[in-house]
């Protein structure tokens, strides 16, 4: 029995000693990493709050408020003998409350909130434009990192194969079956193949760091990417989405109606305000020794500025300049927006093209170096025929894994035009 509760204590022990297994990173943790981190990002998630207090301040203006107001000192008062009082020490008092109720702004308030609302509409889009680009370039750096990790083991596996290569050449040449030529030949493939190892390796580093800079995070291990993301079927549609959804258009747009809410407002400047108020005050010492005074108001007031020297007219003035920028500024949007996924689809149909193109060539070129490998065996092709089947070879891995991470790159670069997120 004691022998039996000692191999399940060594069996316990050995169970916490054993290491637990690290999930690999996947493409949307890294998305989740970078946004907890990005700056930019921030900023953006921030000034979106911002817009929104904005709108709380606007309808703010409409509603009751309430203001406390008191005051209080000492001093001496002379009356110089009026009302029978001459030189007394005082110590005045007052303090009141007053509660007002705009009833008429000439549509300031409306067009306030309208200004409010469309501003926050704006800094809505743009922080999902800004969290859909971070996305976009989060996926570059993680197809990034894998691509090259995956140059880096091709490089690796030429070095090896070209180390043999010249090991048999010169164990060939040292028995007289090839001349010089070749042995040099294979030696300068060699020195070829490790020169590529080498820039793999700094492309690794390189990665490596940008995927630092971007996510926040070691890209220790990640997990393996699939299929890109869907896109749009045709180039008409994808414009259509993004006349929809693209935040920068949504927010230019947003901008635009913002800024003609601006002249409703300053041209509400030429018109009356009207406001009920209730005030409850009390006066104690005011204007002579022992004054006292309670009183209980309500009522309305108004007020109209029938001249300013131009400053209304000047707000309205800069108000409107302001609405034709805006509108400008939509219109730019518009067409640099249509430009630019325009652009992002051809990328992504080009890579697709170029993804299927390579991905023939890497089976034909190995296809190739297979055949080659055995004729050069049998002493059918000279050794330098193997060398650029081997050098064909591995540009043409090379290029799909390039086609590959540029497919799935482009697609997450037109998503990111076509909607925020």
């Amino acid at each position: 029995m004691n022998s039996l509760r000692r191999l399940a204590a060594l069996a316990a022990c050995a169970a916490c000693l054993t290491p637990v297994s690290v999930q690999a990173l996947t493409l949307d943790e890294a998305i989740l990493l970078a946004r907890r981190h990005n700056p930019a990002l921030a900023q953006s998630e921030a000034q979106a709050d911002a817009a929104k207090a904005r709108v709380t301040q606007a309808y703010a203006a409409g509603l009751p408020s309430v203001t406390l107001s008191g005051e209080a000192g000492t001093g001496e008062t002379d009356l110089g003998g009026f009302f029978g009082f001459g030189k007394a020490d005082v110590d005045p008092r007052a303090g009141a409350v007053e509660l007002r109720q705009p009833l008429f702004a000439g549509g300031a308030i409306v067009a306030g909130v309208a200004r409010a609302r469309a501003g926050k509409d704006a800094a809505l889009a743009q922080a999902g434009g800004a969290r859909a680009l971070l996305s976009a370039q989060v996926a570059d750096a993680y197809v990034g990192v894998l691509s090259a990790r995956e140059l880096l083991a091709l490089n690796e596996a030429q070095v090896a194969q070209m180390q043999e290569v010249a090991r048999q050449a010169d164990l060939r040449f040292s028995r007289g079956e090839i001349p010089r030529t070749d042995l040099s030949q294979a030696q300068a493939r060699l020195a070829e193949a490790r020169a590529g190892l080498a820039r793999a390796e700094g492309e690794v580093e390189r990665s490596r760091a940008h995927f630092l800079a971007v996510v926040g995070a070691e890209p220790d291990d990640l997990a393996t990417l699939g299929e890109a993301p869907p896109t749009p079927s045709s180039l008409e549609e994808a414009l259509a989405e993004a006349r929809r959804a693209n935040p920068a258009l949504r927010a230019a747009e947003a901008a635009e109606r913002a800024a003609r809410a601006g002249v409703r407002e300053a041209q509400a400047g030429r018109l009356p305000t009207i406001a009920a108020t209730a005030t409850v005050s009390t006066v104690r010492d005011k204007f002579f020794p022992g004054y006292r005074a309670d009183d209980v108001m309500v009522g309305v007031q108004g007020r109209w500025t029938l001249f300013s020297s131009g400053a209304i007219s000047g707000r309205v003035s800069e108000a409107r300049a302001e609405a034709r920028a805006a509108e400008a500024s939509r219109r730019g949007a518009e067409a640099g927006v249509r430009e630019a996924v325009i652009g992002a689809w051809a990328d992504v149909v080009t890579a697709r093209a170029v993804l299927q193109a390579a991905t023939d060539q890497a089976a034909a070129a190995s296809s190739a170096l297979e055949s080659v490998r055995h004729e050069v065996r049998v002493g059918q092709k000279p050794t330098l025929d193997l060398l650029d089947a081997q050098r064909e070879s591995l540009a043409a891995r090379s290029g799909l894994v390039a086609a590959r991470g540029q497919l799935i790159g482009s697609a997450y670069r037109l998503q990111a035009l076509l909607r925020g997120e």
